[in-house]
Protein backbone atom coordinates (compact mmCIF):
# COMPACT_ATOMS: atom_id res chain seq x y z
CA UNK A 1 0.00 0.00 0.00
CA UNK A 2 1.33 3.63 -0.75
CA UNK A 3 2.41 6.02 1.48
CA UNK A 4 -0.43 9.28 1.98
CA UNK A 5 0.76 12.28 1.25
CA UNK A 6 -0.19 15.40 3.40
CA UNK A 7 -0.31 19.25 3.19
CA UNK A 8 -1.26 21.81 5.94
CA UNK A 9 -2.51 25.45 5.22
CA UNK A 10 -2.72 27.59 8.07
CA UNK A 11 -4.45 30.47 8.84
CA UNK A 12 -3.96 33.16 11.64
CA UNK A 13 -1.88 32.88 15.06
CA UNK A 14 1.55 31.70 16.44
CA UNK A 15 -0.94 28.38 18.33
CA UNK A 16 -1.99 27.71 14.98
CA UNK A 17 1.20 27.25 13.59
CA UNK A 18 2.57 25.15 16.30
CA UNK A 19 -0.78 22.92 16.66
CA UNK A 20 -0.39 22.28 12.35
CA UNK A 21 3.45 21.90 12.45
CA UNK A 22 2.21 19.45 15.52
CA UNK A 23 -0.09 17.23 13.79
CA UNK A 24 2.36 17.10 10.75
CA UNK A 25 5.03 15.33 13.02
CA UNK A 26 1.79 13.04 14.08
CA UNK A 27 1.11 11.97 10.91
CA UNK A 28 4.88 11.29 10.41
CA UNK A 29 5.57 9.91 13.19
CA UNK A 30 2.71 7.25 12.74
CA UNK A 31 4.17 6.08 9.62
CA UNK A 32 1.44 5.78 5.80
CA UNK A 33 2.36 8.88 5.69
CA UNK A 34 4.56 11.58 4.26
CA UNK A 35 4.68 15.42 3.55
CA UNK A 36 3.19 16.65 -0.19
CA UNK A 37 5.71 19.28 -2.25
CA UNK A 38 1.73 20.54 -3.53
CA UNK A 39 -1.64 20.34 -2.80
CA UNK A 40 -1.94 19.18 -6.11
CA UNK A 41 0.07 16.28 -4.83
CA UNK A 42 -1.80 15.29 -1.30
CA UNK A 43 -4.30 12.68 -0.74
CA UNK A 44 -4.76 14.18 2.34
CA UNK A 45 -5.35 18.24 3.06
CA UNK A 46 -5.53 20.08 6.61
CA UNK A 47 -6.79 23.61 6.79
CA UNK A 48 -6.25 25.22 10.15
CA UNK A 49 -8.76 28.11 10.32
CA UNK A 50 -8.67 31.18 12.39
CA UNK A 51 -12.10 32.74 13.44
CA UNK A 52 -10.70 36.55 15.04
CA UNK A 53 -12.00 38.60 11.90
CA UNK A 54 -14.76 37.63 9.62
CA UNK A 55 -12.63 38.41 6.76
CA UNK A 56 -10.26 35.30 7.75
CA UNK A 57 -12.92 33.25 7.88
CA UNK A 58 -14.28 34.34 4.26
CA UNK A 59 -10.52 33.62 3.38
CA UNK A 60 -10.99 30.62 4.51
CA UNK A 61 -14.27 29.05 3.07
CA UNK A 62 -12.87 30.75 -0.27
CA UNK A 63 -9.75 28.45 0.14
CA UNK A 64 -11.91 25.17 1.24
CA UNK A 65 -13.86 25.49 -2.31
CA UNK A 66 -11.19 26.25 -4.11
CA UNK A 67 -9.18 23.17 -2.99
CA UNK A 68 -12.05 20.93 -3.28
CA UNK A 69 -12.42 21.77 -6.61
CA UNK A 70 -8.61 21.53 -7.76
CA UNK A 71 -8.48 18.21 -5.80
CA UNK A 72 -11.56 16.43 -5.30
CA UNK A 73 -10.22 13.27 -4.53
CA UNK A 74 -7.99 14.36 -1.71
CA UNK A 75 -9.75 13.58 2.21
CA UNK A 76 -10.07 17.93 3.31
CA UNK A 77 -9.79 18.15 7.24
CA UNK A 78 -10.59 21.80 8.53
CA UNK A 79 -9.85 22.46 11.76
CA UNK A 80 -8.94 25.23 14.38
CA UNK A 81 -11.32 27.95 15.97
CA UNK A 82 -13.35 28.59 12.95
CA UNK A 83 -14.17 25.48 12.57
CA UNK A 84 -15.13 24.87 16.00
CA UNK A 85 -17.50 27.60 15.75
CA UNK A 86 -18.54 27.48 11.84
CA UNK A 87 -19.57 23.53 11.81
CA UNK A 88 -22.37 24.10 9.37
CA UNK A 89 -20.42 26.86 7.20
CA UNK A 90 -17.09 24.69 6.45
CA UNK A 91 -19.99 21.91 5.69
CA UNK A 92 -21.30 23.53 3.25
CA UNK A 93 -17.76 24.17 1.38
CA UNK A 94 -16.97 20.40 0.73
CA UNK A 95 -15.03 19.68 3.99
CA UNK A 96 -14.99 15.63 4.75
CA UNK A 97 -13.97 16.07 8.65
CA UNK A 98 -14.28 18.59 10.64
CA UNK A 99 -12.67 18.64 14.00
CA UNK A 100 -12.55 22.13 15.44
CA UNK A 101 -9.97 22.40 18.51
CA UNK A 102 -10.19 18.98 19.81
CA UNK A 103 -9.06 15.45 18.28
CA UNK A 104 -5.69 16.69 17.10
CA UNK A 105 -4.08 13.62 18.69
CA UNK A 106 -6.23 11.29 17.35
CA UNK A 107 -5.96 12.42 13.46
CA UNK A 108 -4.56 9.34 12.14
CA UNK A 109 -7.30 7.50 13.11
CA UNK A 110 -10.12 10.40 11.53
CA UNK A 111 -8.26 9.73 8.38
CA UNK A 112 -8.55 5.90 9.01
CA UNK A 113 -12.30 6.27 10.00
CA UNK A 114 -12.74 8.16 6.73
CA UNK A 115 -11.06 5.81 4.54
CA UNK A 116 -13.46 3.26 5.68
CA UNK A 117 -16.47 4.94 4.88
CA UNK A 118 -18.40 4.08 1.41
CA UNK A 119 -18.96 6.10 -1.41
CA UNK A 120 -18.92 9.34 -3.08
CA UNK A 121 -21.65 10.99 -1.63
CA UNK A 122 -20.20 9.85 1.73
CA UNK A 123 -21.25 12.49 4.83
CA UNK A 124 -18.69 14.29 6.10
CA UNK A 125 -17.42 13.51 9.92
CA UNK A 126 -17.61 15.68 12.27
CA UNK A 127 -16.28 15.84 16.32
CA UNK A 128 -16.46 19.57 17.47
CA UNK A 129 -16.77 18.89 20.45
CA UNK A 130 -17.86 21.49 23.18
CA UNK A 131 -15.33 22.23 25.82
CA UNK A 132 -15.57 21.44 28.98
CA UNK A 133 -14.56 23.36 32.76
CA UNK A 134 -12.55 20.22 33.58
CA UNK A 135 -11.15 19.88 30.46
CA UNK A 136 -7.26 19.34 30.25
CA UNK A 137 -4.30 20.47 28.17
CA UNK A 138 -4.11 18.85 24.98
CA UNK A 139 -0.73 17.78 24.64
CA UNK A 140 1.04 18.01 21.24
CA UNK A 141 4.71 17.68 20.51
CA UNK A 142 7.01 19.46 18.24
CA UNK A 143 10.81 18.66 18.17
CA UNK A 144 11.46 21.16 14.89
CA UNK A 145 10.64 23.57 12.60
CA UNK A 146 13.26 21.81 10.09
CA UNK A 147 15.71 25.26 9.32
CA UNK A 148 13.59 27.93 10.73
CA UNK A 149 15.85 29.55 13.13
CA UNK A 150 12.83 30.61 15.68
CA UNK A 151 10.50 28.01 17.55
CA UNK A 152 6.92 28.20 18.87
CA UNK A 153 6.15 26.84 21.80
CA UNK A 154 2.73 26.55 22.76
CA UNK A 155 2.17 26.78 26.81
CA UNK A 156 -1.50 28.01 27.08
CA UNK A 157 -4.59 27.08 25.74
CA UNK A 158 -8.16 29.24 26.36
CA UNK A 159 -9.00 32.46 27.74
CA UNK A 160 -11.49 33.34 30.62
CA UNK A 161 -11.72 36.82 29.75
CA UNK A 162 -14.37 37.08 27.48
CA UNK A 163 -14.07 41.03 25.74
CA UNK A 164 -17.11 41.59 24.32
CA UNK A 165 -16.44 41.87 20.94
CA UNK A 166 -14.31 38.33 21.02
CA UNK A 167 -15.44 34.61 20.09
CA UNK A 168 -12.12 32.63 21.16
CA UNK A 169 -13.19 31.91 25.07
CA UNK A 170 -15.94 30.54 23.15
CA UNK A 171 -13.81 28.48 20.39
CA UNK A 172 -10.52 27.50 22.68
CA UNK A 173 -12.55 26.95 26.26
CA UNK A 174 -10.94 27.45 29.65
CA UNK A 175 -7.84 28.05 30.81
CA UNK A 176 -4.86 24.95 30.16
CA UNK A 177 -1.46 25.03 30.78
CA UNK A 178 1.20 22.55 30.14
CA UNK A 179 3.09 22.23 32.93
CA UNK A 180 7.24 23.35 33.65
CA UNK A 181 8.24 20.65 33.44
CA UNK A 182 7.03 19.66 29.82
CA UNK A 183 7.94 23.00 28.78
CA UNK A 184 11.34 22.83 29.76
CA UNK A 185 12.00 19.28 28.04
CA UNK A 186 10.27 20.73 24.83
CA UNK A 187 12.44 24.08 24.81
CA UNK A 188 15.82 21.65 25.62
CA UNK A 189 14.68 19.61 22.18
CA UNK A 190 13.83 22.74 20.18
CA UNK A 191 17.88 23.64 21.13
CA UNK A 192 18.91 20.11 20.22
CA UNK A 193 17.54 20.87 16.85
CA UNK A 194 18.90 24.00 16.30
CA UNK A 195 16.54 26.66 16.89
CA UNK A 196 18.19 29.57 18.34
CA UNK A 197 14.93 31.66 19.84
CA UNK A 198 11.97 30.23 21.41
CA UNK A 199 8.68 31.83 21.41
CA UNK A 200 6.50 30.91 24.59
CA UNK A 201 3.01 31.40 23.11
CA UNK A 202 -0.93 30.77 23.85
CA UNK A 203 -3.95 31.57 23.82
CA UNK A 204 -3.50 34.24 26.79
CA UNK A 205 -0.16 33.52 27.96
CA UNK A 206 -0.99 35.78 30.57
CA UNK A 207 -3.07 33.26 32.41
CA UNK A 208 -0.62 30.82 32.23
CA UNK A 209 -0.39 28.31 35.29
CA UNK A 210 -4.03 29.81 36.69
CA UNK A 211 -4.88 25.98 36.47
CA UNK A 212 -2.00 24.19 37.86
CA UNK A 213 -0.87 26.25 40.40
CA UNK A 214 2.28 27.94 38.37
CA UNK A 215 2.90 32.01 36.78
CA UNK A 216 3.91 32.73 33.49
CA UNK A 217 7.52 33.46 35.54
CA UNK A 218 8.06 29.62 35.98
CA UNK A 219 7.27 29.08 31.80
CA UNK A 220 9.94 31.14 30.92
CA UNK A 221 12.56 30.09 33.80
CA UNK A 222 11.71 26.16 32.80
CA UNK A 223 12.15 27.15 28.78
CA UNK A 224 15.93 28.79 30.17
CA UNK A 225 16.44 25.70 32.21
CA UNK A 226 16.14 23.73 28.70
CA UNK A 227 18.86 25.85 27.12
CA UNK A 228 17.14 28.41 25.18
CA UNK A 229 19.51 31.40 23.69
CA UNK A 230 16.35 33.16 23.68
CA UNK A 231 13.09 33.59 25.22
CA UNK A 232 10.21 35.87 23.27
CA UNK A 233 7.09 36.03 24.62
CA UNK A 234 3.96 35.76 22.77
CA UNK A 235 0.98 38.37 23.16
CA UNK A 236 0.05 39.39 26.63
CA UNK A 237 -2.40 41.31 28.07
CA UNK A 238 -0.80 44.12 30.78
CA UNK A 239 -3.41 43.52 33.06
CA UNK A 240 -2.31 39.98 33.45
CA UNK A 241 1.35 40.87 33.97
CA UNK A 242 1.61 41.66 37.60
CA UNK A 243 4.52 43.96 39.47
CA UNK A 244 6.58 41.31 41.05
CA UNK A 245 6.27 39.24 37.31
CA UNK A 246 7.78 41.91 35.88
CA UNK A 247 10.76 42.75 38.42
CA UNK A 248 11.22 38.56 38.42
CA UNK A 249 11.03 38.32 34.20
CA UNK A 250 13.86 41.50 34.38
CA UNK A 251 16.13 39.10 35.82
CA UNK A 252 16.13 36.60 32.81
CA UNK A 253 18.75 37.25 30.47
CA UNK A 254 17.21 34.96 28.05
CA UNK A 255 13.79 36.78 27.98
CA UNK A 256 13.97 39.33 24.31
CA UNK A 257 12.87 42.82 25.94
CA UNK A 258 10.16 42.92 23.45
CA UNK A 259 6.33 43.06 24.70
CA UNK A 260 3.02 42.59 22.43
CA UNK A 261 1.09 44.06 25.03
CA UNK A 262 -2.60 44.44 23.11
CA UNK A 263 -4.15 47.82 24.05
CA UNK A 264 -7.45 47.81 21.54
CA UNK A 265 -8.05 51.31 22.69
CA UNK A 266 -6.82 54.27 24.21
CA UNK A 267 -10.28 55.57 25.83
CA UNK A 268 -11.26 54.55 28.78
CA UNK A 269 -14.86 54.78 27.66
CA UNK A 270 -14.65 52.79 24.82
CA UNK A 271 -12.53 49.69 27.08
CA UNK A 272 -15.35 49.54 29.63
CA UNK A 273 -17.73 49.08 26.27
CA UNK A 274 -15.24 46.42 25.12
CA UNK A 275 -15.24 44.77 28.63
CA UNK A 276 -10.96 45.14 29.32
CA UNK A 277 -10.19 45.38 32.19
CA UNK A 278 -7.54 48.33 32.38
CA UNK A 279 -8.04 51.82 31.46
CA UNK A 280 -5.19 53.45 29.66
CA UNK A 281 -3.65 55.15 33.20
CA UNK A 282 -2.83 51.80 34.17
CA UNK A 283 -1.79 50.65 30.72
CA UNK A 284 0.51 53.50 30.81
CA UNK A 285 2.13 52.90 34.53
CA UNK A 286 2.71 48.90 33.52
CA UNK A 287 4.43 50.50 29.95
CA UNK A 288 6.85 52.72 31.81
CA UNK A 289 7.48 49.69 34.35
CA UNK A 290 8.70 47.74 31.51
CA UNK A 291 10.31 50.50 29.92
CA UNK A 292 12.40 50.96 33.16
CA UNK A 293 13.09 47.00 34.18
CA UNK A 294 14.17 45.99 30.90
CA UNK A 295 17.36 47.47 28.89
CA UNK A 296 16.02 49.15 25.32
CA UNK A 297 12.64 47.39 25.19
CA UNK A 298 10.07 47.55 22.07
CA UNK A 299 6.22 47.61 22.60
CA UNK A 300 3.87 46.16 19.82
CA UNK A 301 0.36 46.89 20.22
CA UNK A 302 -3.40 45.64 18.61
CA UNK A 303 -6.02 48.25 17.72
CA UNK A 304 -9.24 47.92 17.18
CA UNK A 305 -10.65 50.75 15.11
CA UNK A 306 -14.74 51.52 14.74
CA UNK A 307 -15.83 49.38 17.64
CA UNK A 308 -19.65 49.82 18.44
CA UNK A 309 -20.38 53.90 19.32
CA UNK A 310 -16.44 54.64 18.99
CA UNK A 311 -16.37 58.67 18.31
CA UNK A 312 -14.54 61.01 16.58
CA UNK A 313 -13.02 62.22 20.14
CA UNK A 314 -12.96 58.55 21.47
CA UNK A 315 -11.01 57.32 18.07
CA UNK A 316 -8.81 60.82 18.83
CA UNK A 317 -7.76 59.74 22.47
CA UNK A 318 -7.01 56.69 21.24
CA UNK A 319 -4.75 57.97 18.60
CA UNK A 320 -3.07 60.58 21.09
CA UNK A 321 -2.43 57.69 23.83
CA UNK A 322 -0.67 55.51 21.19
CA UNK A 323 1.57 58.72 20.24
CA UNK A 324 2.46 58.66 24.22
CA UNK A 325 3.35 55.05 24.56
CA UNK A 326 5.37 54.78 21.64
CA UNK A 327 4.94 52.05 20.00
CA UNK A 328 7.27 50.26 17.88
CA UNK A 329 4.35 48.14 15.77
CA UNK A 330 0.65 48.78 16.13
CA UNK A 331 -1.78 45.97 14.55
CA UNK A 332 -4.40 47.93 13.28
CA UNK A 333 -7.89 46.15 12.71
CA UNK A 334 -11.38 47.90 11.63
CA UNK A 335 -13.95 46.08 14.53
CA UNK A 336 -15.74 42.98 12.72
CA UNK A 337 -18.78 41.88 14.29
CA UNK A 338 -18.09 38.18 15.39
CA UNK A 339 -21.86 36.35 15.95
CA UNK A 340 -22.86 35.40 19.64
CA UNK A 341 -20.46 38.13 21.31
CA UNK A 342 -21.93 40.94 23.25
CA UNK A 343 -20.65 43.75 20.91
CA UNK A 344 -22.47 42.38 17.70
CA UNK A 345 -25.78 43.24 19.29
CA UNK A 346 -24.62 46.52 20.60
CA UNK A 347 -25.87 49.74 18.89
CA UNK A 348 -24.50 52.57 16.81
CA UNK A 349 -22.17 49.95 14.96
CA UNK A 350 -19.79 52.55 12.95
CA UNK A 351 -20.10 52.58 9.02
CA UNK A 352 -17.12 50.77 6.98
CA UNK A 353 -16.03 54.13 6.00
CA UNK A 354 -15.01 55.48 9.11
CA UNK A 355 -13.80 52.36 10.43
CA UNK A 356 -11.55 52.42 6.75
CA UNK A 357 -10.52 55.87 7.30
CA UNK A 358 -8.98 55.63 11.03
CA UNK A 359 -7.82 52.55 10.01
CA UNK A 360 -5.48 54.40 7.69
CA UNK A 361 -4.71 57.15 10.09
CA UNK A 362 -3.31 54.54 12.69
CA UNK A 363 -1.62 53.41 9.66
CA UNK A 364 -0.18 56.39 8.71
CA UNK A 365 0.92 57.04 12.31
CA UNK A 366 2.25 52.99 12.79
CA UNK A 367 5.41 54.15 10.48
CA UNK A 368 5.39 57.24 12.11
CA UNK A 369 5.99 56.26 15.26
CA UNK A 370 8.16 53.23 13.97
CA UNK A 371 10.48 55.33 12.56
CA UNK A 372 11.17 57.61 15.93
CA UNK A 373 11.47 54.09 17.48
CA UNK A 374 14.03 53.06 15.43
CA UNK A 375 15.88 56.12 14.83
CA UNK A 376 16.47 56.50 18.69
CA UNK A 377 18.02 53.05 18.25
CA UNK A 378 20.61 54.21 15.99
CA UNK A 379 24.04 53.71 17.22
CA UNK A 380 23.27 51.38 20.12
CA UNK A 381 25.26 47.54 19.52
CA UNK A 382 22.36 45.17 18.93
CA UNK A 383 22.70 41.44 18.69
CA UNK A 384 20.65 40.02 15.43
CA UNK A 385 19.85 36.56 15.00
CA UNK A 386 20.47 36.17 11.06
CA UNK A 387 17.56 34.34 9.92
CA UNK A 388 18.32 34.76 6.00
CA UNK A 389 21.55 35.23 4.03
CA UNK A 390 21.12 36.49 0.18
CA UNK A 391 22.33 38.94 -2.15
CA UNK A 392 25.03 40.35 -0.73
CA UNK A 393 23.10 41.08 3.22
CA UNK A 394 21.87 39.11 6.16
CA UNK A 395 18.67 39.41 7.45
CA UNK A 396 17.33 39.08 11.00
CA UNK A 397 15.97 40.47 14.15
CA UNK A 398 17.33 41.98 17.38
CA UNK A 399 16.37 40.86 21.03
CA UNK A 400 13.62 43.68 20.85
CA UNK A 401 12.16 42.74 17.36
CA UNK A 402 13.98 45.34 14.77
CA UNK A 403 14.35 43.65 11.52
CA UNK A 404 17.77 44.39 10.28
CA UNK A 405 19.22 44.58 7.23
CA UNK A 406 23.22 44.06 7.07
CA UNK A 407 25.17 44.63 4.17
CA UNK A 408 27.87 41.76 3.91
CA UNK A 409 30.93 44.43 1.96
CA UNK A 410 32.41 45.39 4.75
CA UNK A 411 31.57 45.76 8.55
CA UNK A 412 33.03 48.52 11.18
CA UNK A 413 36.88 47.15 10.19
CA UNK A 414 36.25 46.92 6.56
CA UNK A 415 36.91 44.30 4.18
CA UNK A 416 34.19 41.52 3.54
CA UNK A 417 32.32 39.65 6.33
CA UNK A 418 31.16 36.22 6.91
CA UNK A 419 27.66 36.06 8.60
CA UNK A 420 26.22 32.59 8.85
CA UNK A 421 22.45 32.14 9.34
CA UNK A 422 21.18 31.00 12.63
CA UNK A 423 24.04 32.75 14.16
CA UNK A 424 24.40 35.73 16.12
CA UNK A 425 25.89 39.13 14.90
CA UNK A 426 26.83 42.33 16.71
CA UNK A 427 25.17 45.25 14.68
CA UNK A 428 24.99 48.71 14.90
CA UNK A 429 21.27 50.06 13.58
CA UNK A 430 22.62 52.97 11.13
CA UNK A 431 19.45 54.45 9.36
CA UNK A 432 15.54 53.58 9.25
CA UNK A 433 13.89 51.75 6.44
CA UNK A 434 10.23 51.16 6.21
CA UNK A 435 10.79 47.28 5.32
CA UNK A 436 13.98 46.58 7.04
CA UNK A 437 16.34 48.79 9.36
CA UNK A 438 19.88 49.22 7.91
CA UNK A 439 22.14 47.68 10.14
CA UNK A 440 26.12 47.65 9.84
CA UNK A 441 28.52 44.93 11.62
CA UNK A 442 30.40 45.39 14.68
Amino acid sequence: MKDTGFYVYTFGCKVNIFESEAMGELLLERGGFFRADTPGDADVIIINTCAVTEESEKKALKLIRRVKRENPKACLLVCGCMAQLSTERIEGAGADIIFGNTKRTVLPELIAEWKKSAGPQRAPLIYTDRHSEGELFERLSVKSYGSLTRANLKIEDGCDCYCAYCVIPFARGHVRSLPPDDVREMAREFTRNGHREIVLTGINIGMYGRDIGKSLYDAVAAAREGGALRIRLGSIEIDLIDDDTIMKLAQVEELCPHFHTSLQSGSDTVLRRMNRRYDAAEYMRKIDLLKDNFGNPSVTTDIIVGFPGETEDEFNETVEFARRVGFYKMHVFPYSIRPGTAAASMPEQVPEEIKKKRAELLGALDVEMRGRFINGQLGIPQSVLVETVRDGFAFGHTANYIYVKIPLDGGAGGGSAKVSRNEFAGVRIKAFGEDAALGELI
